[in-house]
């Protein structure tokens, strides 16, 4: 026997107890682990906490052995996300000290991307269940399935905010520079199948089944070793481990710095209204 114990891993009910008002998590007995992002059994509301919880999660599915592969998805109607919490964000940026908003917009907004890629070490599905912003996550992910109204867009830069985060990252990753900078400028709509033709996603599946669809994957997956499945995953990340250590912080550090030399405030649902809008440039 060895001398030492093995030391405590959060397990998968206690995890799932301590994130529960975050997301709904259920596993199947070999390991197949659906999170459906929410709060409190409604869609996603977007706030500091939000992202401070989702950054935390990935880390601790990632640490558990007994998850195989990832459903991510969100409770509908919206993927994450079209509802904030305005008094998070004033509470931050009106706070005295520079402390809570170096915590809130520099490690918090990396680690939200950061720990999905480095922390997770199992095959991972996307089901974009509907329209909705930080699809990050969605293209980020080893296989993506969309509904047929979901688009992707970015509505930062008009109103004057940079767009460093974590969307215009993963599509300057997922499409090329080129793309990406035209996507950042004009926010355009890039509609599902603008997408499946360009690569962005893999398939187009009506709501109502993209869940079982994902779990039809899953379990095609599931039908090979666990190293090779393992493995498989690593390979298929390696592009965004590498994006990542070259170029995510960047993009981070330029939004941030960018908003406290403006005093530009984040008006999540402004934002949001806008992305659902018909913009102007739109309008051709």
């Amino acid at each position: 026997m060895a001398l030492q114990p093995w030391v405590h891993v959060e397990t998968f009910e206690e995890y799932k107890e301590r994130f529960k008002d975050f997301a709904y998590m259920e596993r199947t007995e070999d390991g197949i682990l659906l999170v459906r992002l929410h709060w409190k059994g409604g869609p996603v509301v977007w706030s500091y906490q939000t992202q401070h919880a989702y950054g935390h999660l990935w880390t601790a599915i990632g640490h558990d052995k007994q998850n195989e592969v990832l459903i991510l998805t969100c409770q509908n109607p919206y993927w994450l996300c079209q509802h904030s919490d305005p008094t998070s964000f004033d509470e931050v940026e009106d706070s005295p000290g520079p402390d809570l908003k170096y915590d809130c917009n520099v490690p918090d907004t990396m680690n939200f991307v950061e720990n999905f890629i480095n922390d997770i070490e199992i095959p991972t599905i996307a089901a974009i269940n509907g329209i909705g912003q930080h699809y990050e996550f969605a293209l980020m992910s080893d296989i993506t399935l969309t509904v047929p109204e979901f688009f992707f867009s970015d509505a930062h830069f008009s109103h004057s905010i940079v767009p460093g985060d974590g969307m215009n990252f993963a599509y300057r990753v997922a499409v090329g520079p080129k793309r990406a900078a035209y996507m950042a400028y004009m926010e355009p709509k890039i509609d599902a199948k603008t997408a499946l033709d360009w690569g962005l996603v893999h398939e187009i599946v009506e709501q109502a089944k993209i869940v079982e669809r994902s779990y039809e994957i899953a379990r095609h997956i599931m039908k090979t070793e666990r190293s090779v499945r393992r493995m498989t995953h690593e390979l298929a990340i390696r592009p965004w481990k590498r994006a990542l250590q070259d170029d995510e912080r960047v993009h981070v550090l330029a939004e941030m710095y960018s908003v406290q030399l403006t005093a530009r405030r984040h008006n999540f649902d402004k934002i949001a209204a806008d992305f659902k809008g018909d913009r102007e440039q739109h309008k051709k």
